[in-house]
């Protein structure tokens, strides 16, 4: 994971880095730390397109007006980013929120509000990292879980749908769902499995997802599966 500081005050960024260090050392999550003080410079060195999910801190202040917009640009360049601001001043802060900011922190930081922010931002990371092996015709294979839609069995094999293409498996339907309940998938239907962040609406019969395709839901279960996939939601809302 990629972290970027973007702040002219040499003391604030040693502050910072020596927090994220021991932050992301004891979470066991890999990272690379990046410092600038000049926006010019680290746009020179960084392509924010390129990854998954860079975490930056932009300081704000009058010597740093451009702090803004430039978070408004690493945004626009990677819908992913978790962008948090710093400043030694609150003016700042409604139009930060106003453009989806992840966090405001008042100079000197409380490591504590840090921390759990960060947790809060972080909480769907080993979502958006986590992969399911799977053999599919002989070959291994590593599906990313974000990127499997749904998952249907047919003639006693298991098609998996995913953003990029389709694949199938021999693996039982079940064996399937016991591997990814915990991970946002709901068993709606005997004959499917549904990833829940896809899910875009539903009806008395099914679900309709964002791709268009409609899972049916199990009659005799309608009204759980239907509690189950609100629980999630209600659960995915930040605090």
């Amino acid at each position: 994971m990629k972290l970027v500081i973007l702040d002219s005050i040499t003391t604030d960024r040693n502050h910072l880095i020596v927090f994220l260090e021991r932050y992301f050392q004891k979470r066991l999550i890999d990272f690379s730390l990046h410092e600038y003080s000049l926006h010019k410079n680290m746009f020179e060195h960084e392509n924010f397109q390129s990854e998954k999910l860079p975490c930056c801190f932009i300081n704000l202040s009058e010597t740093d007006q451009n702090g803004l917009e430039i978070g408004l640009k690493i945004r626009q360049m990677n819908q992913d980013s978790i962008i948090f601001f710093t400043s030694n001043s609150p003016q700042y802060a409604a139009e930060a929120y106003r453009m989806q900011a992840d966090g405001y922190f008042l100079k000197p930081i409380r490591n504590k509000e840090l921390e759990a922010s960060l947790d809060k931002s972080l909480k769907n990371i080993n979502f958006i990292y986590k992969k399911i092996q799977i053999r599919s015709e002989y070959m291994t294979m590593n599906i990313p879980l974000k990127d499997i839609i749904y998952i249907e069995v047919f003639n006693k094999t298991c098609i998996i749908y995913t953003k990029q293409k389709t694949i199938t498996c021999s693996i039982s339907l079940s064996e399937l769902e016991e591997r990814l309940k915990k991970e946002g998938f709901l068993r709606c239907h005997k004959s499917y499995l549904v990833n829940m962040n896809f899910i875009e609406e539903y009806n008395n019969f099914g679900f309709f997802l964002t791709n268009k395709q409609f899972i049916p839901i199990s009659k005799r279960e309608r009204l759980k599966h239907r509690e189950t996939h609100l629980n999630w939601l209600l659960k995915s809302i930040p605090d």
